[in-house]
């Protein structure tokens, strides 16, 4: 495992949060970091950073940030509202960082969290509405429920 003394001096176009704890999750991860990937973005993925079994909590906690001060911009899967990611969002929003939501299939039905909602700059409905905002710059928000 690469630690952050290895990538604490490098910089990213983006710190990818978002859950991968089940196969599902991990899938989704692996959609929106490919999609960035295919689109010449550099990413921090805290999921291939630091173990827990090897770093333990405190360590992963400062890899992570330090992958945030790193990142220009975090992109957030905002599936299964994990409380890692929702932290993470809070902090780079605190920071000035521009965030990003992600959500595999949004629909005007799908419910995201007021705080959230107000944090992201926008939530991309799956890869292909983020490959063409990456392509053109071109986005239609999803009007779905803030609650």
């Amino acid at each position: 495992m690469v630690g952050m003394s290895d990538t604490q001096h490098d910089h990213y176009d983006f710190y990818v949060a978002g859950p991968f704890f089940d196969p599902e999750q991990a899938s989704s991860m692996e959609r929106l970091e490919r999609t960035l990937e295919d689109h010449g973005r550099k990413l921090f993925k805290p999921r291939f950073v630091s173990q827990i079994e090897e770093v333990g909590p405190e360590g992963c906690f400062a890899d992570d940030i330090a992958g945030i001060n790193a990142a220009d911009a975090v992109i957030a899967n905002l599936m299964d509202e994990d409380a890692g990611t929702m932290f993470e969002i809070g902090y780079a929003y605190a920071l000035g960082k521009p965030v990003y939501g992600y959500r595999d299939e949004l629909t005007p039905m799908d419910r995201v969290n007021l705080m959230v909602a107000q944090a992201v700059k926008m939530v991309f409905a799956g890869p292909e509405d983020l490959a063409k905002y990456l392509e053109t710059g071109e986005h239609e928000e999803v009007d779905y429920i803030q609650f």
